[in-house]
């Protein structure tokens, strides 16, 4: 049976093959090798969205239900819950189930055959200092996949699997450090590496230390919102009243994902209205309050992303502002 492996992470996931090209990654979206863990339901009865596309029509405030790092579930007691999708729940187990036999589908039209063995990435932790818990969750994610139509399913130490290129050139045992950044946390590991333990079926004795952030990629970009784009809409600039300075809570919610949608409501955008005619920049506040009047706030977040992203191969870069203003961008 052929096997691949899986990596179903937090904000982005992946699925690899091994076969006579040798190791590959499959394109899940387009000739993307990466999907965003997003689902999107549609809540007028069309089929479900994934990846780009869910956030896309999030974005485009279409009728629908977003659902991001569904991921994050495991190892909580809402992994047992229902949410609403509509007048409908859904059980989270079942999301989780949908993503990855999306995944698994995807893949398969890539490489063009049956693919009925995985091997799971997985934290070294799922639940901190709860063995049981931490088992209980490996388990659910186990039977999840089963649902999801893979055969056989085992799991490897992300750590570990990070680490498998690097020790496949090593002549003697020694001991690394592996860092993992990811979108919500950052997970630092000391893992034990030598050409005696690749063949190992268990190396959970070779991480000798892991610990953990909740700091991510998604903090990096809210923070370069606020460094960049957030002061040409307004922020930090002085009111008109002697010594004042404009209320920096719409920014931070603007540049925080899960908070721009309260933006929208009229009784915010009244309250930047206001902010507006006692400021002495009221021309950034126009730009502020077309990205609010008009729902623009996902989209700018998402150049804010991008640009953060071209960042690692070209400095300087451009964040493309002319959804807000025409001819506007910032270095």
């Amino acid at each position: 049976m052929a096997v691949c492996g899986l990596d179903f992470g937090t904000s982005n996931s992946t699925l690899g093959i091994v076969d006579a090209a040798g190791a590959r990654l499959l394109p899940l979206e387009g000739a993307a090798t990466t999907l965003p863990s997003a689902i999107w339901f549609d809540l007028v009865g069309g089929a479900p969205r994934f990846g780009r596309s869910a956030v896309d029509s999030y974005v485009e405030s279409l009728d629908g239900r977003l659902m991001r790092s569904i991921k994050s579930v495991l190892g909580t007691s809402l992994i047992e819950e229902d949410t609403w999708v509509g007048r409908e729940r859904i059980g989270f187990k079942q999301v989780i189930g949908i993503f990855l036999a999306e995944m698994k589908a995807r893949a398969e039209a890539a490489c063009g055959h049956a693919l009925e063995r995985v091997v799971h990435g997985r934290p070294v932790h799922f639940v901190d200092d709860d063995p049981a818990g931490d088992r209980a969750a490996q388990d659910t994610l186990q039977a999840i996949a089963r649902e999801a139509g893979f055969a056989e399913v085992s799991f490897e130490y992300e750590p570990i699997a990070a680490a498998r290129t690097y020790e496949a050139g090593l002549d003697r045992e020694e001991v690394a450090l592996i860092v993992d950044i990811g979108g919500g946390t950052s997970d630092i590991s000391v893992v034990r590496l030598g050409p005696q333990r690749r063949a190992l079926p268990d190396r959970a004795g070779d991480i000798l230390a892991n610990d953990g952030i909740r700091l991510g990629g998604t903090d990096v970009d809210r923070l370069f919102s606020l460094a960049t784009v957030m002061p040409a809409l307004g922020m930090g600039t002085k009111m008109k009243r002697e010594g004042a300075v404009a209320p920096s809570r719409y920014f931070h919610m603007l540049a925080t994902w899960s908070r721009i949608n309260a933006l929208y409501a009229p009784k915010v955008v009244a309250e930047v209205r206001d902010v507006r005619r006692e400021s002495r920049a009221p021309e950034k506040f126009d730009r502020l309050l077309r990205v609010l009047e008009g729902n623009l706030g996902h989209s700018l977040a998402l150049r804010v992303e991008a640009a953060k992203i071209a960042l690692g191969d070209k400095d300087p870069t451009v964040i493309d502002l002319r959804l807000v203003e025409p001819k506007l961008g910032l270095r």
